[in-house]
Parts: structure tokens; C-alpha cells; sequence
């Protein structure tokens, strides 16, 4: 399936539109391999017919991961699977969840919660906004936790949005994958600007904003000591990331993200990625690096006159594509994203 953005140079009017479109082809192809996507082998029966059943559809992709335990500390527990990863801290003080899968996952978080320990969950924290780490923000709220997150999140989560995709139905239409506003219950019930600071059960965790990176609501997380931190999507360990351009995700800011927890982190620190396994300093290196070499790669042509499609049609990365492309974006996905984020 090919993306139709930017066949020239745009009026920025042109280039929100083309946003809002890439957005939405970047979560399609969250439900569909990418051989697929970039086989444009849909047939229509194969087709949501709407942007409720694509949603749906989306999320049990999501859902048909397994959920998989890994024990990071004596009581901090990675889960992973079903919309990316979660990240537990359980002790007397109550459970301290970040991010919460997918919506359809509920019934397993909630047994591996349950597994981990009997202390309620007492807090949520949010990376950012996006559906796949805010799902489950509603169930966990319902049972005395206290959501927490970067009060742009809260701002994100309050507004509509609608994202065009990339299939057409039968009658031709391009469909429109719509995010109705989150219930009051599902919005975080505490939210702070630039950092926040929390102690329990023997951790101190450091939540940090950052500038606009992947979107502009991304925080992490650093578990002091356990020597942690939980990037959401400021990291995607092994293929290229998504950068959300609608909602003001920029690759500078994300590059800038990464030299920052690069310069908190020591050979031994565990990085959380959003999506992909468990990382390191030196994979936060090569993906930070991949990042560097991305953006002076499409600038240079970008400021050469040349527009989107065009540079997808030079293949920049085609040296990248075999090590980075495997993942939820491929490699002229990734083209076009950075050339908007930019």
C-alpha cells in the first residue's frame, strides 16, 4: 500500500492534511504486516467497513500478542505484548503501573497485576497519549488508582481527532480512523508541566517532560534505584518509530530526548522501550544514532526542493531498511515521516 502525501511542495494547510493521512497509515499499519501494506493486498472483504470496526481491529492485533513476564528487579516486572510494554513496581505502598496496553488486554493485565502481588494498584502513569499506553487508564482508575501524566496527554486525550487511512471501501471513499474525546474516567487525575517526583516501596521515580519528541506529550520515567527507565515511545529498540506529527512530534525533539537520558544512563541501566525488547545504553546509541542519520539524510534533500515522495522515490535509507524496517514502520513510511517532522 503506498502513501500519496506531499506530491510537492505544500502550503502548510496541505501539510497538516498530509499529517493527519500519514498518521493514519502509520496506525493501519499497526494492524496489517507490513508485507502486506506494502503489498496493497487488501481486498475489500478483508476491509473494516468503519472507523469504529478499524479501531477494533487495531486493537486486537494488538490484543493477539502474548502478554510475557520478565523480572527486571526484586520488585519491578516488565510486561510486554498487547500494545507494548508495561512496566510494575509492586511493595507495600501498592502497585505503581506505567502505561497499560490495549483495551481488549484488560482481563490479563489485570491477572498479571493480580500475580504480582495483592497490594491495589495505587498509581497509572501515562508516557504519553496514545491509545495503545491510555486503554486501560479507565479499569485501573475504577479499582482506586490515581492516573498520572504530562498535562499535554490530558490535553490530547480531552480533543477529537480524525486520521484518514490509506484503503478504500467499496465506494471508493477513503475511510477515517476517529478518536472520540476519552471519558472524564479514562483522563489522568493528576498532572504536572515539566517534572513530577515520586517515592515508594524503597524507589524514588523521577518523571521527566521533554520537548516535543514523538508527540508533544512524552515523558519518561527514571527509577532511580533501580538504575531504570521507562523511554514509552521515545524508544523504539530495534526499528524505526513512529514521530506523530499531528500531535507535534518533531525528530529533533525525539534525537534531543535520546542525548538526554543517554547522559542519565551507564553501561548497566535498563531501558524500556515502547516497542521492542528490553534495551540498553549502547541500543539507545545505535537507535539515537539511526535518528541522526535519518534527519541529515531527508533535510538534505528537503532542502534541495525535493518533496516527500520524491525522497522516498531516492531511498535514503536503503542502507538502513534491512536493520531498521522490519518493525510497525517501513522504510518510505519512515522517509515521509521524518520529512514532516522535520
Amino acid at each position: 500500500m503506498k502513501l500519496n502525501l506531499l506530491q510537492k511542495q505544500t502550503s502548510r494547510r496541505e501539510m497538516l492534511r498530509g499529517s493527519a493521512t500519514l498518521a493514519g497509515s502509520a496506525f493501519l499499519a499497526h494492524l496489517f504486516p507490513a508485507s502486506s501494506v506494502r503489498a496493497s493486498a487488501l481486498s475489500y472483504a478483508q476491509q473494516p467497513s468503519s472507523s469504529a470496526d478499524l479501531l477494533a481491529s487495531m486493537r486486537a492485533k494488538f490484543n493477539a500478542a502474548p502478554l510475557k513476564t520478565q523480572k527486571l528487579a526484586d520488585n519491578v516486572t516488565l510486561l510486554s505484548g498487547p500494545g507494548g510494554s508495561v512496566l510494575v513496581l509492586d511493595g507495600p505502598d501498592g502497585k505503581l503501573v506505567v502505561d497499560t496496553f490495549v483495551a481488549p488486554a484488560w482481563p490479563r493485565l489485570k491477572e498479571a497485576l493480580d500475580g504480582l502481588g495483592s497490594a491495589p494498584v495505587k498509581y497509572v502513569i501515562d508516557t504519553h497519549w496514545h491509545f495503545d499506553h491510555t486503554d486501560n487508564n479507565a479499569h485501573l482508575h475504577a479499582t482506586g488508582a490515581t492516573v498520572l501524566a504530562h498535562e499535554n496527554t490530558t490535553k490530547r486525550m480531552s480533543e477529537p481527532h480524525d486520521l484518514p487511512v490509506l484503503y478504500r471501501g467499496a465506494d471508493g471513499a477513503l475511510a477515517s480512523l476517529h478518536f472520540d474525546p476519552s471519558p472524564a474516567e479514562a483522563l489522568p487525575q493528576q498532572t504536572f508541566a515539566t517534572s513530577y517526583q515520586l517515592r515508594a516501596n524503597g524507589e524514588t521515580l523521577a518523571l521527566q517532560h521533554v520537548a516535543p519528541a514523538h508527540t508533544d506529550s512524552d515523558i519518561y520515567v527514571h527509577f532511580q534505584n533501580t538504575n531504570l527507565i521507562s523511554m514509552g515511545d521515545l524508544f523504539f529498540n530495534g526499528m524505526y518509530p513512529y514521530i506523530d506529527p499531528g500531535t507535534g512530534g518533531k525528530i529533533t525533539g525525539n534525537i534531543a530526548a535520546c542525548d538526554e537520558i543517554l547522559s542519565l544512563a551507564d553501561n548497566d541501566t535498563k531501558l524500556v522501550a515502547g516497542h521492542g525488547p528490553l534495551g540498553n545504553k549502547a541500543d539507545l546509541t545505535r537507535f539515537r544514532d539511526m535518528l541522526v542519520t535519518s534527519r541529515d539524510r531527508v533535510e538534505k534533500l528537503k532542502s534541495a526542493g525535493i518533496s516527500a515522495q520524491e525522497a522516498v522515490a531516492e531511498k535514503p535509507f536503503a542502507d538502513l531498511d534491512s536493520i531498521w524496517g522490519n518493525g510497525i514502520i517501513n522504510g518510505g513510511q519512515w522517509v515521509q515521516i521524518v520529512y514532516l517532522t522535520l
